[in-house]
């Protein structure tokens, strides 16, 4: 039988204290880009369940599978929080970014696992993400629906 020595946790509290240093200030940064997130995503939800219970009443319930997810952490970028609006394949992203002031990125509509695109960026709060994010919502609906 081969022995093989335990890991080193000194090693890896190092690891954490070092990382950690880097940029002191993200955590609460992140905290404030949540609030901006979260309030993103409550609009989006409300948009797509307009939209769904609209769909519901015209007796079209193949329209009326658009999903929200949850804010959560993102997927690629520490320094960042994301959800999801989706269809089947057919996915937006909402991705809320610490880094300066904040902005806000949104990606898409594209095809679940194929190239990620178009990408949009506005300020974390105001019209102008309200109305971009409103758009791509559009379009993802209006895609999924071959329209």
């Amino acid at each position: 039988m081969k022995y093989t020595a335990p890991m080193d946790s000194l090693r890896f509290r190092r690891l954490a204290e070092e990382l950690a240093g880097k940029d002191p200030e993200l955590s609460s940064r992140l905290q404030a880009v949540r609030a901006a997130a979260e309030s993103l995503r409550s609009g989006a939800a409300q948009a797509v369940e307009v939209f769904r219970r609209r769909a519901l009443e015209l007796g079209a319930p193949q329209l009326a599978d658009v999903a929200v997810t949850p804010v959560e952490p993102d997927e690629k970028h520490l320094d960042a929080l994301q959800f999801k609006i989706a269809r089947g394949r057919l996915e937006l992203l909402c991705i809320a970014i610490a880094r300066g002031e904040g902005k806000v990125r949104v990606v898409g509509p594209f095809k679940r696992g194929q190239k990620e695109g178009p990408c949009a960026e506005a300020p974390l709060a105001g019209p102008e993400v309200e109305s971009l994010l409103g758009e791509r919502i559009e379009a993802l609906v209006r895609e999924a629906a071959g329209a």
